[in-house]
């Protein structure tokens, strides 16, 4: 199994590079890429889940939650988003 801080040292050192090369072409709309984590591509994988509508059981099964509450007290602000979307399409269907 490959242990997460062997990912993280590598996407600090991609991210590292990247960002270098982008400083060596010099310009003032140079975007940088911020600092992240393996986690924090876990959480975006998952919260883009929610957002297209996959089942949360489905995703608590991917991220290997044994309790549906962990991915739901953990996503439940990307399911309150698709709630209040689903709601405004609803609402605009009734209104014309």
């Amino acid at each position: 199994m490959i242990k997460n801080n062997y990912v993280n040292k590598a996407i600090k050192r991609i991210i590292r590079d990247c960002n270098d090369a982008v400083l060596e072409k010099g310009g003032d709309d140079a975007v940088l890429i911020p600092p992240f984590s393996c986690q924090t591509l876990r959480h975006t994988f998952a919260t883009r889940m929610c957002e297209n509508k996959v089942n949360i059981k489905v995703i608590q099964e991917v991220l290997g939650h044994k309790d549906f509450t962990t991915t739901m007290d953990i996503y439940t602000d990307a399911t309150k988003d698709l709630e209040q979307s689903e709601f405004d399409t609803l609402s605009d269907m009734i209104d014309n």
